[in-house]
C-alpha cells in the first residue's frame, strides 16, 4: 500500500489517539494488531483486496466468549414516549381497515412532529403498504420540503426494509417513465401539485392512482379552496382505485381564532379526527400504578414539556419605545395600537409600512439587536416587511455587525447558505432577519432569542415564530429562550392558549 493508502486507511477506521500517528509504519503495527472480526476495519480490508464479507461465516466460533461490538458513527435516536403514544395511535387508525381513514397530528413546535411521522411512514411501507404504492408527502416551501426529505432519508436508512425510491417533485424537478405505477414516497410542493393539476394530467392521474397515504405538512393550510379541492381529488376512490388514508400534521388545528367556516372545514377535512399528546396517559405509562393514580397530570401541555427540558421555557421582555406618529399616520393606524387581540382583521400592508418605517421604533430595535450581539445570543428575526428586513440588515452590516438575511425573493441557494452561516456557531453571525420565510421549516437549535418586530392578530402566525425557540435541551436545543415582543405587538396569549385554541373542534 501507498503512503496515501495508509493515511486514509488511518482516517477511517482508527479512532482517539491512534488517529493522530504520523508514521506509516506505526499505523500498518496498529492495524495488525487490531483483532480480526465484524469491524469497521475488518470490513474496509476486505473492501480493498475485493473479498466478500462472507468469509466471516467460515470463520464463525460459537465458543467465542468476547467479540467487539461498534456502534454506529452516525448518531440516531430512538422515539421518546410521547412520539411512540401518537405513532403507535396513528398505525392503529391507518391499520383499521376504514374506507379514506382521515386524521390530523397536533404536536407543539419543538417536539419532533417531522421525525415522528417519517417513523409512522416507514413502518406503514414496511408492514402494511410492503412498497407497493406511493406515500405522498405535501407540503408549501422548499425548505419544509428538504427537511422532510432529509429526515426521512435518516429514518429509512435505520428502520427501512431494504431499498425504496424517494422522489423529489418541488421546483423545476419532474417525474418520468409513468406507464408504470410508482411505489415509494412523494415530497411534492403544494404549488407544484397544483401546476401538475393542469398541466401534466398524465403524471397528476398517475400519481392519484398510485397513492396510498397522502401527508400534509402545516396542515393548517389545507382548508384553504384550491387545497382543499387538490386533497379531495386524492381521496377520492373509483372503482379501480386501492384505499388511502389522509394524515395532517401541524402545532396550531385551526385557521382563524373565531369560531369561523374556515375551522369547520378544516375540521371536516381531517375527519374530525385529532391525534395529540394525553400527558395522563405518558404518566401512566412511565410510573408504577400506584404513583399514577396518585400523580395529578400536568394538563398545561408545554408546561409539561418544558418540565421535561423537551421544550425551552420563553422569557418574555416587551420593547418598549416612544410612539410618535403624524396625524395621517394615526388615521391608518386606526384603532391598530389599542385593539391588540388575536381576530381574523389582520393587520394592513399601510399600517406595517407605518410601523416599519417609524424612526423611534426602528431605534429600539437597533439597540436592543447590539445588545443582543454583545451577548452572543443567537436571534432569530421577524420583520414587518421585506424593506424592513432590508434596513434592519443594512443597519447592522453598516455598525459591522455580520447578520443573515433570508427573504423569498432571494435565490432558493442564496437562502440556503446564509441560514447555513447562521447555523454554524463559529462564523460569527449570531443574527438572521426574515419576512415571511422562516416561520415554518426552519430547524435551528442554537435560537436563543425570538425577536418579533411585526404586528400580527394572526394566532396561527405569532405561535409560528414563537416556535422558532421553543426547542429545549433534550432536543438539542436551550433550557430559555428571550421573546423579545415590541410594545405594539402586545401579547393577548401565551404559548399554551395558542396550542390548546382550537380543541374544541376536534374529537380529542
Amino acid at each position: 500500500m501507498s503512503t496515501s493508502e495508509i493515511i486514509k486507511l488511518r482516517d477511517n477506521c482508527l479512532t482517539g489517539q491512534e488517529k493522530c500517528e504520523q508514521d506509516p509504519l506505526a499505523v500498518i503495527e496498529i492495524i495488525a494488531n487490531k483483532p480480526w472480526n465484524r469491524s469497521s476495519l475488518s470490513s474496509y480490508l476486505l473492501k480493498i483486496w475485493e473479498v466478500s464479507e462472507n468469509v466471516f461465516d467460515k470463520e464463525k466460533d460459537d465458543t467465542v466468549v468476547e467479540n467487539v461490538v461498534e456502534s454506529s458513527k452516525e448518531q440516531f435516536y430512538e422515539l421518546l414516549d410521547y412520539q411512540y403514544y401518537i405513532k403507535q395511535r396513528v398505525l392503529t387508525n391507518l391499520n383499521s381497515g376504514n374506507l379514506l381513514e382521515r386524521m390530523l397530528i397536533h404536536m407543539p413546535t419543538g417536539t419532533g412532529k417531522t421525525k415522528t411521522c417519517m417513523h409512522i411512514i416507514t413502518n406503514y411501507i414496511n408492514f402494511t403498504l410492503e412498497e407497493k404504492g406511493l406515500v405522498i408527502w405535501i407540503a408549501h416551501s422548499t425548505e419544509l420540503l428538504q427537511q422532510a426529505y432529509d429526515t426521512f432519508v435518516s429514518v429509512w436508512g435505520h428502520l427501512g426494509n431494504g431499498s425504496i425510491i424517494a422522489y423529489k417533485l418541488w421546483g423545476n424537478k419532474e417525474i418520468e417513465h409513468l406507464d408504470l405505477q410508482l411505489n415509494g414516497i412523494v415530497f411534492c410542493g403544494l404549488a407544484k401539485l397544483m401546476s401538475i393539476s393542469e398541466s401534466n394530467l398524465k403524471l397528476y392521474e398517475r400519481l392519484k392512482k398510485d397513492c396510498r397515504l397522502i401527508v400534509f405538512d402545516e396542515a393548517h393550510k389545507a382548508a384553504a379552496n384550491k387545497t382543499r379541492k387538490i386533497i379531495e381529488d386524492f381521496m377520492c376512490m373509483p372503482a379501480n382505485y386501492e384505499n388511502r388514508s389522509l394524515i395532517g400534521f401541524t402545532a396550531t388545528p385551526g385557521r382563524t381564532t373565531e369560531d369561523s367556516y374556515d375551522n369547520n372545514l378544516l375540521t371536516n377535512m381531517f375527519g374530525g379526527k385529532l391525534i395529540h399528546i394525553d400527558s395522563d396517559i405518558l404518566n401512566q405509562i412511565n410510573y408504577g400504578k400506584l404513583k399514577a393514580l396518585n400523580t395529578v397530570a400536568e394538563e398545561n401541555i408545554i408546561k409539561y414539556f418544558q418540565e421535561r427540558r423537551i421544550l425551552a421555557k420563553m422569557i418574555p421582555e416587551k420593547l418598549k419605545y416612544k410612539q410618535q406618529f403624524t396625524e395621517q399616520e394615526l388615521q391608518i393606524l386606526g384603532s391598530a395600537l389599542k385593539d391588540m387581540g388575536f381576530d381574523d382583521k389582520e393587520y394592513t400592508e399601510a399600517q406595517l409600512t407605518i410601523l416599519a418605517r417609524n424612526k423611534e421604533r426602528n431605534l429600539a430595535i437597533m439597540e436592543k439587536l447590539r445588545s443582543l450581539n454583545i451577548e452572543r445570543k443567537p436571534t432569530i428575526v421577524f420583520a414587518c416587511s421585506v424593506e424592513h428586513a432590508k434596513m434592519l440588515s443594512a443597519m447592522l452590516t453598516l455598525e459591522g455587525i455580520r447578520n443573515s438575511l433570508v427573504l423569498g425573493e432571494m435565490d432558493s441557494m442564496d437562502r440556503k447558505n446564509a441560514i447555513e452561516v447562521f447555523k454554524k456557531r463559529d462564523s460569527g453571525v449570531d443574527i438572521i432577519i426574515n419576512y415571511e420565510v422562516l416561520t415554518t421549516g426552519f430547524d435551528s437549535k442554537n435560537i436563543k432569542c425570538v425577536f418579533i418586530t411585526r404586528p400580527t392578530k394572526s394566532i396561527v402566525l405569532y405561535s409560528q415564530m414563537l416556535g422558532r425557540g421553543l426547542r429545549g435541551p433534550l432536543m438539542g436545543g436551550n433550557e430559555e429562550c428571550i421573546l423579545v415582543d415590541v410594545d405594539d405587538n402586545l401579547q393577548a396569549f401565551d404559548n399554551e392558549t395558542a396550542f390548546s385554541h382550537f380543541n374544541d373542534y376536534w374529537r380529542v
